[in-house]
């Protein structure tokens, strides 16, 4: 009797279409974006003789430019995507068959803020180091001069523009370029430690590298994009409204 070959299970995510030599275009256009509107941030400010920390003209426009920088991020996906060619459902921009990722993909970003806040605790205690630099989250400062017109463009770009940008780009761009070409651990790492650098942090490096790392398993598994970028939205939205929450109390 023949031995029967069982089929291979089906996997999550369909074949990237993404090239390295995508990736190297998708980098070089996002730190040109970068330099421009950076460029644009300074050039303006000096030009009206605001400080963005302290005059409430300057904060509005470090945050429209906050705003810009984060639309860029996916602007810079559509155009090497439409490039190649490389559509939404290329992306993962189907629904998920089941959003219960998502639930993990929250719990591990919390859980993972909380290890780290515990491991920093425990390490100044036993040696009496101070570790005050590795203790600064993300968090949006509080100023007098955010004015409600600049939380609200900071809010749109915390809790919408952030999740569906950074995800498209870290995830949907970056994991499935190197997951592709290097494979799943190499995705993984790479796209993770991407995200954490991106944020310009070192007290957020190694948290942010962990949620990296969970959103991209989520991503993986579910094998739709919408998963991470929804607990991305819920994770910054939660933080968002406990920052407003404090600046009102």
């Amino acid at each position: 009797m023949p031995a029967t070959v069982s089929p291979a299970p089906p996997t999550a995510l369909p074949p990237s279409r993404w090239r390295l030599s995508d990736l190297a275009a998708g980098l070089a256009l996002l730190l040109l974006g970068y330099a421009v509107l950076l460029g644009v941030l300074v050039g303006v400010s000096l030009a009206l003789g605001v400080d963005p920390e302290l005059d409430t003209a300057g904060a509005l426009v470090a945050a429209t430019v906050t705003l810009f920088l984060e639309a860029w991020i996916g602007c810079v996906v559509w155009l090497v995507a439409r490039r190649r060619g490389i559509g939404g459902v290329d992306l993962g921009l189907d629904p998920p068959q089941s959003w219960l990722p998502v639930g993990y993909a929250v719990a591990g970003a919390y859980a993972s803020l909380i290890v780290y806040g515990l491991a920093i605790l425990a390490v100044e205690r036993l040696t009496g180091a101070d570790l005050g630099l590795l203790k600064e989250g993300n968090g949006i400062p509080d100023s007098p001069a955010n004015t409600s017109a600049v939380w609200f463009v900071l809010g749109v770009s915390v809790m919408a523009l952030a999740p569906l940008s950074e995800e498209v780009f870290f995830r949907g761009f970056l994991f499935r370029a190197v997951h592709g070409r290097m494979g799943l651990a190499a995705g993984l790492i790479l796209s993770a430690l991407a995200f954490s650098l991106f944020h310009l942090n070192v007290g957020v490096i190694l948290p942010f590298f962990l949620i990296g790392l969970i959103f991209a398993w989520a991503y993986h598994a579910s094998g739709s994009l919408w998963t991470p970028i929804a607990a991305h939205a819920i994770f910054n939205s939660v933080s968002f409204v406990a920052t407003l929450a404090g600046v009102g109390s």
